[in-house]
């Protein structure tokens, strides 16, 4: 899905990408070791004094979305259809 996306991987490295990037806005990442879509043990890696990574044991992707605002779940649950 990815290669026919046109997107170049490199773009995809999140992980690269917040390296070292300090921001004066705070980011929270919700990770949970049952998600296999953003598992957790990817973002052990993550060094970045501007992003909290906050934990959730045995939440599924889906379970996770309803954790989001509603305008961004409206998003997510769109794109589903």
């Amino acid at each position: 899905m990815i290669k026919d996306s046109g997107i170049d991987e490199t773009q995809l490295d999140l992980i690269a990408l917040l390296k070292d990037k300090q921001s004066a806005n705070r980011t929270t990442l919700y990770v949970s070791n049952a998600d296999p879509i953003s598992p957790a043990g990817y973002w052990q890696a993550l060094q970045n004094k501007s992003v909290t990574v906050v934990h959730y044991s045995n939440f599924n992707h889906t379970r996770k979305v309803s954790l989001i605002n509603q305008a961004m779940r409206n998003e997510v649950l769109h794109s589903l259809m």
